[in-house]
């Protein structure tokens, strides 16, 4: 008998400990929880400010997994109030729970109370759902909970059980729930906010704050008394936990710098975190200057502009705003930064760099004179901004004021497109696929399309004097030391001429926009048809790109890089340089510097003619200009121009006046129209400025022009004659007032 009892205790005591102890090893836990629980993606501005937290696949948001340590005891001690107390004693399934449950749902007759722990909990949240849960089901949870406190110490479980439990409102885990209702982390909860998340597991649904607070609050109180019960608050604590009042602050993770945030999304990252290059106040500010600015263009048909901003020294992009509003519905989420667009202007700086680096000087002159240049797909014929000739042009001025006619010399004289374009793509420039003669010598002015970071980039390079960095928006991107693509002294001229605002004066007066307090390199762009404007600049410090258009690509209303683009690059220099004083570079050992005469290009000396016109001027030392002779003078002290001048001398746009004169000027030259050329056909085209209606006549041989066509308007504008054209064919006629000769030629003109 003594035997019989004892088998009868012994069995079910080894049954029971086998069940305890043993069976649970034969169920395998939840794959999922097996994983690291599935964290989406959280963009990180440079300082950690959150930019925007994007949605896992199931359509919820959560945060990168918390450990143990990194959670705070008051939401430790709210969550083991709220759900499992005896959490570190039961081993994963509290028989206790369980028979008072049992005990009150009998008395009941219906199911009034619940026994599952954390552990449990766990398990059903990592188990794939598959339709209802009877009694097989829990018993396999409950033997997986055993597993799961046998295999894992409790700080692990509790931490994945934070990490993985929703706590409503698309918020997975603790951590981004704290950051979701209150916009805090986790470790800067109170009580009463921590208490508040604790209720929220048990039905997220029912219990939203969002929807109605009060539904929440008394359970949250419950909370709070069980951990004042328990020992974890003491009774000032909890008095002060009672009264706070809830303040909800919903914070979805954020989403600021959209485009660049967009950029990043198709990169593969190894972590959950990115963190960004972006300066989430400069990024503000800045989007903030394009709102304002682009409201006083409302009235020329100008709705979005892009900016980006980089730091000289490591390539890191600090702000890129692709648009003026990315929620704007007339395209704002289209991105400015990175769609592609014709850039006037801007990219002369780099003609004019080859051009010094084969010899050229500032000083060189450039004769911007009307010109024109045959090509495959017939003649190609550049022309100013302002219709006007300039004459004899340093390099330093035609670069300075952006003459079109004498970009496209310098092109043509350093080998043309074939020279500028492995150049530029060297550089960065993507979007040049087509090959040199494609472009042709209108590469210099615009005619490739470019994408405003990677011309952003380019002119980084110039900041650098001559080393490339790639552009980057990734804060732990590995550094580039960079590589030389552009000659040191030759940048260093660059950004001299870029800074100078006599330089540009012709062009933009005294007072522009890019006459900053401080030294600052800017150049700007126009496309031919003010469809894009462009002004990019550096200091050594930062460099800035603007552009300002129209995402329909329908052109702006006489809105060009110094009135559109212009007003915003000067309000983000200024912002940049408000804290951060600017500096500037210092002078190359090998670049000196001598007077010239700036009708020449020619050295003077104490040993030349004295010259009624002259200023200082920077060189490479190897490259010093030819010194002045006193054949390059007349009697009266006026440069003498070669022969090609002789038509410009005495024209209305000789702005030197009696400064200069032309060599052969004493002999009576033959009139000749030279524009238009014989057989010219002119179409009307809608989408340029006046419809390209307005017709320049010119002609040399002649100081005295008499022009007339009885068919068509002439009109006189500064001294210049403009035939103003409709359809048909025209003759005109051209007479010398002073010596009698004359010349007609004919040109054709069609609607498009």
């Amino acid at each position: 008998m003594r035997r019989r009892w004892l088998l009868l205790i012994i069995i079910p005591l080894a049954l029971a400990a086998v069940g305890w102890w043993g069976v649970p090893w034969l169920v395998p836990l939840p794959e999922a929880l097996l994983r690291p629980p599935p964290a989406s993606t959280l963009y990180l501005a440079s300082d950690g400010t959150p930019l925007r937290h994007l949605l896992n696949e199931d359509g919820t948001r959560s945060a990168p997994p918390v450990k143990f340590a990194d959670m705070p005891p008051v939401l430790v001690h709210a969550l083991l109030a709220a759900e499992d107390k005896r959490f570190f004693s039961h081993g994963g399934v509290d028989l206790l729970a369980v028979a008072r449950a049992g005990w009150d749902n009998a008395r009941s007759g219906r199911i009034v109370s619940g026994a599952s722990t954390i552990h449990q909990q766990l398990i059903k949240n990592t188990t794939l759902k598959s339709g209802k849960r009877g009694l097989g089901v829990k018993f396999v949870e409950a033997l997986r909970a055993r597993h799961l406190a046998m295999a894992w110490k409790e700080e692990d479980i509790l931490a994945a059980y934070a990490n993985h439990i929703s706590f409503g409102n698309l918020m997975t885990g603790a951590a981004t729930a704290a950051s979701g209702y209150f916009h805090k982390p986790l470790g800067d909860l109170t009580p009463a906010e921590a208490a508040l998340l604790a209720a929220l597991p048990q039905s997220p649904v029912r219990l939203n704050p969002f929807r109605k607070l009060d539904t929440v609050l008394p359970r949250q109180r419950r909370i709070l008394d069980k951990m004042h019960a328990l020992g974890w608050l003491d009774d000032e604590q909890h008095r002060v936990a009672v009264a706070q009042p809830i303040v909800l602050q919903r914070f979805s993770g954020g989403f600021e710098a959209p485009h660049a945030v967009e950029m990043l999304r198709g990169q593969t990252t190894s972590s959950p975190v990115v963190r960004t290059t972006i300066n989430a106040t400069l990024q503000q500010h800045i989007e903030t200057i394009i709102a304002q600015r682009l409201d006083a263009l409302k009235a020329r048909h100008v709705t979005h502009g892009a900016v980006v901003v980089i730091e000289n020294a490591t390539g890191a992009v600090l702000a890129l705003a692709g648009s003026r509003d990315f929620f704007s519905d007339d395209g704002g989420q289209l991105n400015g930064a990175w769609a592609p667009h014709s850039p006037g202007s801007a990219l002369k700086p780099f003609t004019y760099l080859i051009a010094f680096e084969r010899g050229a000087t500032p000083a060189s002159i450039v004769a911007d004179l009307p010109v024109e240049f045959s090509t495959n797909s017939g003649t190609y014929r550049p022309e100013n901004f302002s219709l006007r000739s300039y004459g004899p042009m340093t390099y330093r001025h035609a670069l300075g004021n952006s003459l079109n006619v004498s970009a496209v010399k310098v092109l043509d004289s350093i080998g043309g497109a074939e020279t500028l374009l492995p150049r530029l793509r060297e550089l960065g420039m993507s979007t040049m696929e087509e090959n040199a003669a494609h472009y042709g010598l209108g590469l210099t002015i615009g005619n490739a399309s470019v994408r405003l970071v990677e011309l952003a980039t380019a002119y980084a390079c110039l900041a650098r004097l001559g080393i490339f960095k790639p552009w980057t928006l990734l804060h732990d991107a590995p550094e580039d030391e960079g590589r030389r693509m552009l000659g040191e002294n030759e940048s260093w001229l660059i950004a001299d001429i870029l800074s100078d605002n006599q330089a540009r004066e012709m062009a933009f007066g005294t007072r522009s926009v890019l006459r900053l307090p401080f030294k600052c390199a800017v150049k700007t762009g126009t496309s031919s048809t003010f469809r894009d404007n462009w002004t990019l600049g550096y200091t050594p410090e930062y460099t800035v790109g603007v552009w300002v258009g129209n995402f329909d690509n329908t052109p702006m209303q006489d809105v060009s890089g110094v009135t559109g683009a212009g007003p915003i690059f000067r309000d983000v220099m200024l912002h940049l340089h408000e804290r951060q004083p600017a500096t500037w570079f210092a002078q190359p050992a090998a670049i000196t510097h001598a007077r010239i005469d700036p009708r020449t290009g020619k050295r003077l000396t104490p040993q030349t003619p004295p010259a009624r016109l002259s200023r200082e001027e920077f060189f490479i030392s190897t490259r010093l200009p030819p010194v002045a002779q006193a054949s390059d003078y007349d009697a009266r002290g006026r440069a003498i121009l070669p022969r090609e001048y002789a038509a410009w001398v005495p024209s209305n746009a000789n702005w030197l006046g009696d400064l200069v004169t032309a060599a052969g000027t004493e002999e009576r030259p033959q009139l000749h129209i030279t524009n238009p050329i014989p057989g010219t056909v002119v179409i009307l085209d809608p989408d340029i400025r006046n419809n390209g209606s307005r017709l320049l006549l010119q002609a040399t041989g002649t100081t005295q022009p008499r022009w007339t066509c009885s068919t068509l308007e002439l009109q006189n504008d500064g001294g210049n004659i403009f035939a103003i054209l409709k359809p048909g064919r025209h003759e005109i006629e051209v007479r010398d007032e002073g010596g009698g000769q004359s010349e007609r030629t004919s040109v054709i003109v069609r609607e498009e």
